[in-house]
C-alpha cells in the first residue's frame, strides 16, 4: 500500500528510499531465517520450504518490475489513475482486466488509495462510481 501512495504522490525520491529499505530487510530477514531453516528440517520434508521459496521469488518478480518502474520514471499525474487494462481493445487486455476485477477487493482496495491520496469533492462512493465507469465495468 506505501507503494502505490508513494506511486500517487509521484514521490520519486521516496519510492527509491522505499525500494531500497524494502529490499535490505527483505532479503536479510529471508537469509536469515527461511534460508537458515534449511539446517533444521529432515532431509525427506524439504518440500516444506517451497511456499516460502515460492513467496520469496515472487517478491523478487515485485521488486524487479519495482526497479524498472523506478528506472523508466513514474508517470505524469494526468495518467496516474488510467485503467492500464483497459486502454486497448484485445483478447490479452480482456483477460488481464477480468482476472483483475476477478480477485476479491483488489479494485476497491485500488480506488480506496486513489480517494485517499487526492484532493476531491466527491465522496468515496461517487469516487467508486466514476472508477467502475471509466473502466467500463459499469454500462451506464
Amino acid at each position: 500500500m506505501l507503494d502505490r501512495v508513494l506511486y500517487l504522490w509521484s514521490f520519486a525520491t521516496g519510492k527509491v528510499m522505499f525500494y531500497f529499505l524494502s529490499l535490505v530487510l527483505y532479503t536479510t530477514y529471508v537469509s536469515m531465517s527461511v534460508w537458515g531453516l534449511e539446517s533444521y528440517i529432515e532431509p525427506d520434508k524439504k518440500d516444506q520450504l517451497l511456499p516460502l521459496r515460492v513467496f520469496y521469488m515472487m517478491k523478487a518478480l515485485s521488486l524487479a518490475l519495482q526497479a524498472v518502474q523506478i528506472r523508466y520514471g513514474l508517470p505524469h499525474k494526468s495518467a496516474l489513475y488510467r485503467q492500464f487494462l483497459a486502454h486497448r481493445i484485445d483478447m490479452a487486455s480482456w483477460i488481464g482486466f477480468r482476472l483483475y476485477r476477478a480477485l476479491p477487493f483488489l479494485f476497491e482496495l485500488r480506488c480506496v488509495l486513489d480517494w485517499s491520496c487526492t484532493t476531491t469533492a466527491l465522496n468515496m462512493y461517487d469516487w467508486l462510481k466514476v472508477h467502475l465507469l471509466n473502466s467500463g465495468a459499469l454500462q451506464v
